[in-house]
């Protein structure tokens, strides 16, 4: 049987949103817990009926080959990107002059260039941040349901991540089992197949990497496009001395640890986001999550539909569809 917690809340949804863009702080933080053994963490509502998840950790899920294989794919990424404000913390303005830049500030986590001519750039960017996508995405100004430009770009490594998830699945069954087949409903009734990580409950993954000379945490943020009646799924690795790096869900005051081969639970639909990592070592980890905006079946979905320069001519915008 995993251990249970169960804690109130210490302040409402609306005033956690206060922090959103803030980073993590240990003044956010009642209770840091290091689970040694499975462990579940609950909402203390007072109201009747099963309480609410907010986390959950299986631990040593990734054994053998597979956790030495995925974990040196995990090591081998690289890049960064500028595409995740939100979790990125605030902009330090005066850096980015000292750097030469010339920005307008868009929001307090992410600003647009502006070049000589004093036009800004189309695209808003943020902090760079060692975190790269994988799976699928409906993209922002295309509207085009497609893998994302990593997956394509790494078929082998993303083939290695895509194992994940059927991984992950087994803490979810044992530790949630009423929200793993809440997430497989929605999944299997209106994403179709194709957009899901080898036809299972996921559609998207996120690699993350930090360390201490590096991207060495996350700021708050809420996933919004997860699916609310389900779970964030994580996969968990260290290499070297590794400290630091709870899941902080700062409504709660709790702050959990995750190990080295662990599988993490967590509602991304909270407020949450990552302290600061300690030690020289590397801590990675994979979000495996279900974008609801894949959904394309059903009462719930939104067939794919092209927008800006990839939209489709109308016939009545034509000649021939004008006298015809």
């Amino acid at each position: 049987m995993p251990k249970v917690f169960e804690f109130p809340e210490l302040m409402s949804f609306e005033e956690s949103k206060k922090l959103l863009g803030e980073w993590p702080l240990p003044m956010h933080i009642e209770h840091w817990l290091n689970p040694e053994e499975d462990t579940i963490v609950y909402k203390k509502t007072g109201s009747l009926g099963d309480p609410p998840i907010m986390g959950a950790i299986k631990k040593g899920v990734f054994t053998g080959k597979e956790y030495d294989e995925i974990k040196e794919c995990l090591l081998s990424i690289d890049e960064t990107t500028t595409m995740r404000a939100n979790c990125a913390g605030p902009i330090d303005v005066e850096e980015l002059e000292r750097q030469g830049l010339n920005i307008s500030l868009r929001t307090k986590n992410s600003y647009k260039i502006i070049d000589e001519k004093g036009n800004e750039s189309m695209i808003a960017q943020g902090n760079p941040i060692h975190s790269v996508m994988m799976g699928c995405k409906r993209g922002r100004f295309t509207g085009k349901i497609d893998k994302s430009g990593w997956s394509k770009a790494n078929p082998e490594k993303n083939e290695i991540l895509s194992r994940i998830p059927a991984i992950n699945n087994i803490g979810y069954k044992e530790l949630a089992p009423l929200y793993f087949e809440g997430q497989k409903k929605f999944a299997e009734t209106y994403v179709e197949e194709k957009y899901r990580i080898a036809g299972g409950i996921y559609t998207t993954l996120s690699a993350n990497k930090y360390t201490v000379g590096g991207s060495n945490r996350m700021s708050y943020h809420i996933d919004s496009g997860d699916l609310p009646e389900g779970l964030t799924t994580i996969a968990n690795f260290h290499e070297g001395d590794v400290g630091g790096c709870y899941f902080v869900l700062p409504r709660y005051g709790v702050a959990i640890a995750r190990g080295d081969g662990d599988v993490f639970l967590g509602d991304s639909g909270e407020v949450h986001g990552i302290i600061d990592i300690e030690g020289d070592g590397t801590s990675m980890n994979c979000v495996c999550y279900c974008d609801t905006r894949l959904a394309t079946l059903g009462e719930r979905g939104k067939p794919e539909k092209l927008i800006g320069k990839n939209a489709p001519k109308e016939e009545s915008n034509t000649l021939e569809g004008f006298f015809g």
